[in-house]
């Protein structure tokens, strides 16, 4: 199967037509050509990280060098392409669909076996006469083999493990860029984290999304919103126009990015700092819970705290030289919110707050620490909804 790219541009913003080709993987290289959105089937013939280094939440680009229907061959950054078909020879998966190429996480490739040095006819040595071979001994039996296969690479990988805790905590608080509600005390509440205005998320998603964008939606929200978001505008919870201008602005990569941004300064940051490295937390799970805990009740609750007086260890000790394991304190720490979570509904009566808290504890039950899922690399946080955990 061909590994073959597809010029997806810019989607949110179709009067770009055209992307600039590079002659090398990087944007410091001149452009010797346009290449046409829309353009398919193009042969992938090699993908180097970007030689500048230069990322994207801690992602670095990679850079595809295609092979165009003229015979030219140029450089385009997998932000701008959909891939699709076997990547293996260059550290992707067997990619069945096609999808957007910065959304893969790639994989180092082993190095070609070098090709046997040729020597010419004068440099063989004249053979010695072969001296015959004692009879061998009878080999001892062999042992049995034991093939062990390790978990894919990348299960550890930092970018990994946001972007799979990402999307398990987009299941139960927003369900996608676009979503809008104006009826609880966050005034209004945006997107895929439900950044609020009450707070301070909605503002530094707005602020992001707008420094950026050249669009025509970003133009309205930032001529005639921005500084309302700004100053907590309580009328903004019934100002329809802006509650449509959010909803449409999702559509552009620039406000998923801004979304993306935001969560990892307000959210994922903090609570590495304040709660995962300092009690040596490793394993995705432990990270990903830790993180919706921070969207769903602050990052600075006391669940962990409390966790740590039940399994006896002090606060903000290191798991594994406090003398118990990760694997206690986040089992530990699952428990104390799923009864959080049921108090809550049995004194709200609203049943459907138990489904978080249930799928933490089940989660651990099943031991699946890295975060694998099912085969297909994805997990079912509440019924009917199912989020990747792998394979983006």
């Amino acid at each position: 199967m061909s590994f073959t790219a597809r010029i997806r541009g810019l989607p949110h913003n179709p009067s770009i037509v055209e992307i600039n080709a590079r002659s090398g993987p990087s944007t410091s290289y001149a452009s010797p050509f346009k290449a046409k959105v829309g353009m398919s089937s193009l042969p992938i013939l090699d993908v180097k990280p970007d030689e500048t280094g230069t990322r994207f939440e801690g992602k670095i680009y990679q850079w595809f060098q295609l092979q165009f229907p003229d015979g030219q061959r140029a450089w385009v950054r997998d932000d701008l392409l959909a891939i699709v078909g076997d990547g293996t020879a260059f550290g992707y998966d067997l990619i069945k669909n096609e999808d957007f190429a910065f959304a893969f996480i790639r994989k180092a490739v082993a190095s070609p076996v070098a090709a046997p040095i040729p020597v010419t006819v004068s440099q063989v040595a004249a053979p010695t006469p072969a001296t015959p071979a004692p009879t061998p001994a009878t080999p001892a039996p062999a042992a049995p083999v034991v093939t062990v296969v390790p978990p894919p690479a990348n299960l550890t990988d930092p970018v990994r493990v946001r972007l799979a805790a990402f999307n398990i905590t987009e299941g139960f608080e927003g369900g996608g860029y676009a979503t809008y509600q104006n009826y609880d005390s966050g005034i209004v509440s945006y997107g895929r984290f439900q950044f609020t205005l009450a707070g301070s998320g909605l503002f530094n998603v707005l602020e992001k999304y707008v420094s950026r964008s050249r669009s025509v939606i970003a133009g309205e929200l930032r001529a005639n919103y921005l500084d309302r978001t700004r100053n907590h505008d309580l009328n903004l919870r019934n100002d329809m126009r802006f509650k449509q201008l959010l909803i449409d602005a999702a559509r552009e990569i620039d406000m998923q990015n801004a979304q993306d941004e935001a969560a990892t300064e307000l959210y994922w940051n903090v609570v590495q700092d304040l709660s995962v490295r300092p009690r040596n937390i490793r394993t995705p799970l432990g990270q990903a819970l830790i993180f919706d805990m921070g969207i769903n009740f602050g990052p600075r609750h006391g669940f962990l705290s409390a966790a740590e007086q039940e399994i006896g260890v002090p606060a903000k000790s290191r798991c594994g030289e406090n003398g118990r394991s990760e694997e206690d304190l986040i089992a530990a720490l699952a428990r104390l919110r799923k009864q959080s979570h049921d108090r809550q509904a049995e004194r709200d009566n609203l049943p459907g707050l138990r489904v978080r808290g249930d799928f933490w504890v089940n989660l651990v039950k099943r031991g699946d620490w890295q975060l694998q899922g099912d085969p297909d690399g994805t997990l079912e946080v509440k019924p009917g909804r199912r989020v990747k955990v792998r394979n983006f």
